[in-house]
């Protein structure tokens, strides 16, 4: 028993890169999937301070009439029930030549829901001053003192205001534009202003024309929930049922701009969150498998060893069971963490630029991550055990030597004279090893093809954003879903980077005897180099290219199920880079791994294995 616990401590150390490899790759796909799982709950927390700073409206009800409310429709509205808050008052848009405004007229010593809160300024206290929603990306900026004239607001004593507050409201809670109320709906143009002025310094006819109601409803709100819309459509439709469809308008937050359309950008991250998983356990999967093989096949003497002595079976698996477990789970326990921590400051940078947000909270817990995990030790475990028990029911006696190599014989390129001929003796070996050993040639093709489609997609993700901006009403969300898309492409590289220096170091420990035999032969150490990083090279701008037809495809599926973009938007760059950045990662990862062949003793290495 002691005996094996040194020999599972001395394998662990001598497969130091080994188990590095199969950790740094589960830590970069449980960082991006617990990362972006974890982005739509603390991000939720951070836009809703806004409704708890204010108290906004579940539902407004706007008057078609253009005398607005009737006092017996007033009288229906607080008859209904369940409703906590309610509050009329006066909103208008008006044209001044090209430019539309919105103008608010309510008692705010009075009012409760959507409060403004100022971030400069005072609240108006006499006739004709405003507060002024603040400027965004759509909106220009304006400064307290500043004096405007609206000609067509003379009769409401709002014919030159003067601006004596900044404000920001729950419901403006976003950089883009909102759209004027219009009585060409087809017809759509941004608010240039939002003006906030107090009625109880207008006209006193003013104070009897209602146009707008704010309705709470009672109890506790889950917002950007289904129970919430459900309970609100419901309360929606109580409301038309008094009022009749034929003379109200009544609009939930769904119907909000700010709130829909950070639902919606939130919804498509949380989309994104659950396509990622699956490439990340495929590609871990591939590298766990060929990690195993690769270590097993380097010990089949001990484990023949192990077996003849009378050491169960049961604690053999148990050894490289626990090399993969071990690996995996602290990467995936480091990753998850790194993710959940790391991945939303920066994502949130993004956020910002889109949305008013308050502090960025913490959340711990994304059940995209744990499946992630759960799915990553299934499957691994799955492969390790078959790995290992078609070793075990090998006979010991064949154990203790290394499987015969397969019988030499033409591949096919060498039935090919014309091509065949033309290549120097090192790229013949080239092509000769990757037929030789097809199944680890096929495990790396597979994996950097899996690798290259998360460059692909993140790249894609960009195109799509840069189509977007063409779009008024989604030129910031174009601009932040790059930035997200962006930390992606990078992430999506570091993973690259890691598979192809896993593959490529445990490339190197199989051919420790070749490389040694070149050595003594007399070939430079740059030849030993290029003579082991060239079949590397070659099989993963193979699987980059070849791969990028069905990355395509998975593209257009990816982006029906997101319900944004298309195949169409995608750039021919996208295609390109896609490449290059995998076999620049390629070259950069062999360029590490020079000291590796530097390194190998001649001496040592080219001793009997029996």
């Amino acid at each position: 028993m002691k005996a094996f616990r040194k020999s599972v401590r001395r394998s662990f150390l001598a497969n130091k890169g080994r188990f590095l490899g199969n950790f740094f790759v589960t830590l970069i796909s449980l960082a991006i999937t617990a990362g972006l799982g974890i982005l739509p709950e603390v991000t939720k927390a951070s836009y809703l301070t806004n409704f708890d700073i204010s108290l906004v409206p579940d539902l407004i009800v706007k008057s078609k009439a253009k005398t607005g409310f009737s006092q017996e429709e007033l009288d229906k509205i607080a008859a209904i029930p369940g409703i906590e808050h309610n509050e009329s008052f006066l909103t208008m848009d008006i044209a001044e030549g090209e430019e539309y405004y919105r103008f608010y007229l309510r008692d705010y010593s009075t009012a409760q829901v959507e409060t403004l809160s100022l971030i400069e300024g005072t609240m108006p206290s006499k006739r004709g001053e405003v507060v002024v929603l603040e400027g965004n990306n759509v909106r220009p900026h304006h400064k307290v003192g500043e004096v405007l004239k609206f000609p067509s607001m003379e009769l409401f004593s709002l014919g030159e205001v003067t601006i004596t507050g900044i404000a920001i409201s729950p419901l403006y809670a976003h950089s883009g534009g909102n759209r004027a109320n219009l009585e060409d709906q087809s017809k759509i143009v941004n608010l240039s202003a939002v003006f906030y002025a107090d009625s109880r310094f207008s006209y006193s006819f003013l104070n009897k024309w209602k146009s707008d109601v704010y309705l709470t409803v009672a109890g506790e709100h889950a917002y950007m929930t289904d129970p919430y819309k459900e309970a609100m459509n419901s309360k929606k439709a109580e409301v038309l049922a008094a009022l009749g469809e034929n003379n109200v308008a009544v609009l939930t937050m769904e119907e909000n701009e700010s709130y829909a359309l950070y639902a919606n950008y939130t919804e498509k991250i949380r989309l994104i969150s659950y396509i990622f998983p699956f490439f990340f356990i495929l590609v871990c999967a591939l590298v766990n498998s060929i990690t195993i093989h690769r270590l097993v096949k380097d010990e089949r003497s001990q484990i023949a060893t192990a077996v003849s002595i009378g050491e169960s079976k049961t604690r053999i698996v148990g050894k490289y069971f626990l090399f993969s477990f071990l690996s995996m789970s602290l990467g995936a326990l480091v990753g998850y963490f790194a993710g959940v921590l790391a991945l939303p400051p920066v994502v949130y940078q993004a956020y910002i630029a889109v949305f008013r947000l308050g502090p960025l909270g913490m959340g711990w817990f994304t059940w995209i991550g744990i499946f992630t995990y759960l799915a990553l030790f299934v499957v691994s475990s799955a492969v390790t055990l078959f790995i290992l028990f078609s070793y075990l029911s090998e006979k010991p006696a064949d154990l203790m030597h290394d499987s015969a190599p397969k019988p030499g014989k033409k591949i096919l390129l060498e039935r090919i004279p014309f091509f065949w001929s033309h290549l120097s003796f090192s790229v013949k070996s080239m092509f000769r090893n990757l037929f030789r050993l097809k199944r680890n040639f096929i495990l790396t093709f597979l994996s950097v093809a899996g690798s290259t489609f998360l460059v692909f997609i993140g790249l894609s993700l960009i195109n799509v954003s840069e189509a977007l901006k063409t779009d008024e009403l989604f030129q910031s969300v174009a601009s932040s879903m790059g930035m997200i898309s962006t930390v992606i492409v990078l992430l999506a590289l570091s993973m690259t980077v890691a598979v192809v220096y896993l593959l490529g170091n445990m490339n190197i420990q199989d051919r420790v005897r070749e490389i040694a035999t070149l050595k003594v032969l007399g070939y430079s150490e740059t030849k030993c180099c290029f003579y082991c990083f060239r079949e590397i090279i070659f099989t993963s701008t193979l699987a980059s290219v070849v791969s990028l037809p069905f990355d395509a495809l998975l593209a257009a599926i990816v982006f029906r199920f997101l319900g944004f973009g298309g195949i169409e938007d995608i750039q021919w760059t996208s295609y390109v880079f896609s490449v290059v950045f995998v076999v620049l990662a390629t070259i950069v990862v062999n360029l590490l791994l020079v000291h590796r062949i530097r390194r190998i003793d001649t001496t040592t290495s080219l001793k009997s294995v029996e």
